[in-house]
């Protein structure tokens, strides 16, 4: 192989692994994607059972967002935004905390309902049982 042949190879390796990446993620899509809607459900309701505080790709559940709520609410959990926007190299990923566990008493703070913590903690952090 001559030199200018090595050169063009090179020149053209970042855009062959550009093309690898791309392919990757699609088929990364394509294997979340399998099942009908009551499966993509039950899924999402395991990833829910998990923790007090879950944070969920959307990209994975791949269900309507009344959706998602509504299988967030049958697990008891409670949905507080979206952590990140959702572009091409950055997935938007929900998050959850289960209603009246200790992360959801510690973001509410502690006057609200339930709360079994009376201390202070300095620099306005609140208390979290462990």
């Amino acid at each position: 192989m001559s030199v200018g042949w090595t050169l063009v190879a090179l020149a053209l390796l970042p855009v062959a692994a550009w093309l690898l990446a791309v392919a990757v993620v699609a088929v990364r899509r394509w294997l979340r994607r399998r099942g009908d809607e009551s499966t993509r459900r039950l899924r999402l309701a395991r990833m829910l059972r998990r923790a007090d505080l879950v944070v969920v790709p959307t990209s994975d559940v791949d269900l309507p967002e009344h959706t998602v709520l509504e299988v967030a609410a049958e697990a008891g959990m409670r949905f507080l935004g979206y952590e990140r926007p959702d572009t091409l190299l950055r997935r938007r990923v929900g998050v959850f905390v289960r209603v009246g566990g200790p992360v959801d008493r510690a973001i509410r703070g502690s006057g609200a309902e339930g709360s079994t913590s009376t201390t202070t903690v300095p620099a306005g952090r609140p208390a979290v049982p462990r």
